[in-house]
């Protein structure tokens, strides 16, 4: 699943869907920025993927699309991904995405409220086994 940044060709991609149910018990899932001056990927280790909290997270975003106050925050079991959201009064969303596996790269990417609902649905469905 991809999410497009609205205002540059910046994509952020959840792929590797077939780690999240492996018979060993190590779950996983790879996220990947792309960008035209950037590109990195890291897998994402997803015990529990189902009930990861990143399809709450952006449920939250969608319910509260009409703005909120500060920083929502995300970050993955082991700490190799993480997600920092703020709004403005027009309906913009940045989402600001960190990869770290003993290095860090970290990107921020646009969406408008309106593509919230949308990217809920691809991540239910990207996590439903």
């Amino acid at each position: 699943m991809i999410i497009k940044c609205t205002r540059t060709y910046d994509e952020l991609e959840l792929s590797e869907r077939e780690g999240l149910h492996r018979t060993d018990g190590s779950e996983y899932f790879r996220v990947a920025i792309r960008s035209p001056n950037l590109s990195a990927s890291l897998q994402v280790y997803a015990w529990n993927p189902c009930g990861s909290g990143l399809e709450q997270f952006f449920e939250d975003l969608a319910a509260n699309w009409k703005g909120w106050n500060g920083e929502k925050k995300w970050t993955s079991l082991e700490g190799e991904l993480s997600l920092v959201c703020t709004t403005d009064s027009v309906g913009h969303i940045s989402i600001e995405v960190t990869l770290f596996d003993g290095w860090n790269v970290r990107n921020v990417f646009y969406v408008d409220a309106g593509q919230l609902d949308q990217i809920v649905l691809d991540i239910k469905k990207f996590f439903t086994i």
